[in-house]
């Protein structure tokens, strides 16, 4: 008899899969090569479940999200793991883009004479998929307002978009060799991807919640509009604490950057 390692089943030596959780029975050491097979095997071979993941998402998104959301765990990529997984692919377009084409991310204006403003630039392009992150809450609460009818809370809705936003994090990381061949800005692609976003959100609740068309993209409106007055007030607050927190522990910074943008006037 096996006992199971994830759940505590016990069951016969002629399974080699636990009858109650699906977990498989592994009995070897590990190393790099076993790691990096039962990667490949769950996310790039076999299994493919990460593609299976991406695809379902265009087709039939009802059926990854709600099927998270009742507990369904191995049939798809869980949000967490799909989510990292599309910050690390945006990273690898930043970094790929920063490195063959930095003028792309609008680093082509930078001189020497202002080297600390490139280390910011840079330092914002490093962690976009990050500061991207702090707006998925605010869009869950926006959510979570318009849809209160619908019985979803507030994680429920936050799972919704850790799935909308990581496909516009594959998507980024998909579009780099478009990009370098075509000389298409950073930031002009983005507003693309905006809209891109919005039409899978509004495509994401009407399949869910079984909208109609009409209503799905007006939601989708309310939504965006609703999000976006959220997320700039608290833009707001924290560049104002920003500033007051700079001016109490480093008012040379100020000093300077109020120089700085009194010699571009000039």
């Amino acid at each position: 008899m096996k006992t199971c390692k994830n759940c505590t089943t016990r069951y016969t030596n002629k399974f080699n899969y636990c009858p109650n959780c699906g977990a498989k029975w592994l009995d070897y050491r590990l190393t790099s090569r076993k790691i990096t097979a039962e990667f490949t095997e769950r996310y790039l071979g076999t299994e493919n479940v990460f593609m299976r993941t991406c695809i379902t998402l265009f087709r039939y998104p009802e059926d990854v999200i709600n099927g998270y959301i009742t507990g369904q765990r191995k049939k798809y990529v869980n949000v967490i793991n799909f989510y990292f997984i599309s910050l690390t692919l945006f990273g690898a377009h930043i970094f790929i883009t920063k490195t063959v084409a930095p003028e792309l991310l609008g680093l082509e204006g930078i001189t020497i004479n202002s080297k600390n403003s490139a280390e910011y630039i840079t330092k914002i392009f490093d962690y976009m998929g990050f500061i991207t992150s702090l707006l998925v809450p605010f869009y869950a609460v926006a959510a979570w307002a318009i849809f209160y009818k619908k019985k979803y809370n507030f994680v429920e809705h936050l799972v919704v978009f850790g799935y909308v936003y990581s496909i516009g994090n594959i998507l980024y990381f998909l579009s780099t060799p478009i990009l370098l061949l075509t000389s298409i800005n950073f930031f002009n692609f983005s507003s693309f991807t905006s809209i891109l976003i919005f039409i899978l959100t509004a495509w994401y609740y009407k399949r869910i919640f079984a909208l109609s068309f009409w209503n799905a993209t007006f939601k989708g409106v309310l939504l965006t509009t609703l999000s976006t007055l959220i997320s700039f007030a608290i833009m707001i607050i924290v560049v104002i604490i920003g500033v007051i927190f700079i001016a109490y522990f480093s008012p040379e910074t100020l000093e300077t950057l109020n120089s700085n943008l009194n010699g571009k006037e000039l």
